[in-house]
């Protein structure tokens, strides 16, 4: 962390979750706890449950969980800096100057520079196209009707027919090769340093801040590749960006058009459609879908109509759907792409097709529809059992009613008999259907109940400090093996030392990856075996899994020893003769 932590405490302490989250999901009391629909899957019977004792949240369905920060972190797509800054504007909180490391200010430097790179680049390319030699760039954006209100919004600019223009202006500019070189706009070619770019009309790829982060070009006249994107870089991810994303947020539409080009998207905000939004050169994707989910709840795919559109489209609708977001597919007719329909058929026709963009659903039936001949029993069969597949991942009863009548319809299969079809595929539970979407948190192996044994002791020590310097005589947090339960144990060790209570919702603040936050949660709401006032069952539970947890640790450490080709035996007998005492290894919950 950057920040000391008494700053990262002060300011969850001024962040009451209940009200932070209460400001993007409706939330309804019930019992000591509030509810309401999980904003990170899609869902129609609330899952998600707030706890303001705690000041925790738990998702039921997608195991989402967590402190303020970690909702405000997976809600807006950040990391734990940006969320600790989020927060702290939210409540007027100064913060005081960043802590940062040696390491830390290097590459925060380095971060600042190639900002700075791409902007005057930028700035350069746009000078090249209104130049005497971008005359063909020029044309290219005539050609495709590019206004010239357009091309400034967009920064378009032209990259020159050189292989060192960028390199040698940036040079002239006074950076230096290696920061150069990490920007991405140079390739070290030999002894030579030759641009990534030229010949191109140019994109400036620019981030939901304002902030140009790579860019991108189409090669005039004849080249491969027609398209060409910056590589990765410090500043820049192809998977995690979205073109247009910074207008797009600006239009404060809940909707967003996603299409597949850079023309697409610039054609269509021309057209004043300025929620429109493309992936860049690479396969849509769980964290495109994150950006999107900041920003809409709606999303229209418009890719093109060709085979590779539609199984582009067929790809993204997952994505989109497991992120809660609702999806509709529109597939123009009469031109290849969005651009092209524009063109030929105007702004309204283009409105009109937009309001008409099918459900995700429909658009699946209708091209599974397309695979199998309905004139054909065998084929009528082999169709409705794979609309019912589809049918059984809504969790939504009135929505898969819907569905229901019109695949009956088309089928002259009874509604009863495709329903009892999809019962059997989902196990007659819609909900448990939709949580197999989703992965555990990685660190959850339970194998013989290990983790179920951690998580309980982990909770246990947290809860009772009594039985904490009872167990912490026998149990040493490296014995937890996992990383995240270590640290989780030492932390718990350490606030207990400084004669602090532990409070779930601060110990979690300690952890800034998100899945390591999701485990921790898990811990903090792992009551269900350790409420009972039964002392005596209470010892038993807590020193079988001592047991566990000890003996899971020796023959991890025994398999280690024995795989070493310098292997002395000592240390293996040692482990050995612990092995051999575990089970004899008892605490007492009452004195005397």
């Amino acid at each position: 962390m950057y920040y000391p932590d008494n700053v990262i405490e002060d300011i969850r302490i001024g962040n009451d979750i209940v009200n932070v989250i209460g400001e993007y999901v409706n939330l309804k009391k019930k019992g000591n706890s509030y509810f309401g629909l999980c904003p990170f899957h899609r869902e129609s019977t609330p899952s998600f449950s707030v706890s303001p004792d705690a000041q925790l949240f738990h998702c039921f369905g997608c195991h989402v969980g967590g402190n303020v920060y970690s909702f405000i972190m997976q809600i807006e797509n950040f990391d734990f800096m940006e969320a600790v800054k989020f927060l702290a504007d939210r409540i007027n909180y100064t913060l005081p100057k960043e802590d940062y490391s040696l390491e830390a200010r290097k590459k925060a430097a380095e971060k600042d520079l190639i900002y700075e790179i791409n902007k005057k680049t930028a700035r350069h390319f746009y000078e090249n196209l209104n130049s005497k030699e971008g005359i063909q760039a020029r044309n290219y954006l005539d050609e495709r009707k590019i206004g010239l209100k357009t091309r400034a919004r967009f920064g378009l600019g032209y990259s020159f027919y050189k292989r060192n223009d960028v390199y040698n202006f940036l040079k002239n500019e006074g950076y230096d090769t290696e920061i150069i070189l990490k920007s991405g706009l140079v390739i070290k070619n030999g002894n030579d340093f030759k641009d990534r770019f030229f010949n191109r009309v140019m994109f400036p790829i620019i981030d939901a801040g304002g902030r140009i982060v790579g860019f991108g070009g189409r090669v005039i006249g004849k080249g491969e590749p027609k398209y060409l994107n910056s590589s990765d870089s410090p500043v820049f991810l192809k998977s995690k960006n979205l073109f247009g994303i910074n207008l797009a947020r600006q239009s404060r539409m809940k909707e967003f058009i996603l299409v597949e080009g850079y023309m697409d998207v610039i054609s269509l905000h021309q057209c004043g459609f300025r929620n429109t939004v493309a992936a860049l050169g690479t396969a849509f994707n769980n964290e495109h879908a994150k950006v999107l989910k900041k920003y809409a709840n709606s999303v229209i795919i418009l890719f093109d109509s060709d085979e590779a559109g539609t199984n582009a489209a067929l790809r993204a609708i997952p994505v989109l759907d497991e992120n809660g977001i609702n999806t509709k597919v529109l597939q123009v007719e009469g031109a290849k792409d969005p651009d092209e329909y524009i063109k030929k058929f105007g702004k309204d026709a283009f409105l009109k097709q937009l309001e008409g963009a099918k459900s995700h659903i429909l658009f699946l039936i209708q091209k599974e529809k397309e695979k199998y001949n309905l004139n054909k029993v065998e084929q009528k069969v082999l169709f409705t059992k794979k609309i019912a597949e589809i049918l059984s991942k809504l969790d939504n009863e009135i929505e898969r009613d819907a569905y229901l009548t019109e695949v009956s319809v088309l089928t002259s299969i009874g509604k009863s008999a495709i329903l009892n079809e999809i019962k059997k595929l989902s196990d007659n539970n819609f909900i448990d259907i939709n949580k197999t979407k989703y992965n555990k948190p990685k660190y959850e192996i339970n194998k013989n109940g290990i983790n179920e044994a951690r998580l309980g002791m982990l909770r246990i020590m947290a809860d009772d400090y009594s039985i904490f310097l009872k167990i912490n005589s026998i149990l040493k947090a490296f014995e937890f093996e996992v990383p995240v339960y270590v640290k989780l144990a030492e932390i718990i060790e350490k606030t207990y030392k400084e004669e602090r209570s532990v409070y779930p919702a601060e110990i979690i603040s300690y952890f800034e990856d998100i899945e390591e936050q999701k485990v921790i949660s898990q811990v903090f709401l792992n009551d269900k075996k350790i409420k009972t006032e039964n002392t005596f069952e209470k010892e038993k539970l807590i020193n079988d899994w001592i047991r566990k947890i000890k003996l899971e640790y020796v023959e991890e450490e025994i398999k280690k020893e024995l795989e070493k080709d310098n292997n002395s035996g000592i240390r293996l007998s040692e482990l050995v003769n612990i092995k051999k005492n575990i089970n004899s290894l008892n605490i007492t919950l009452t004195d005397g």
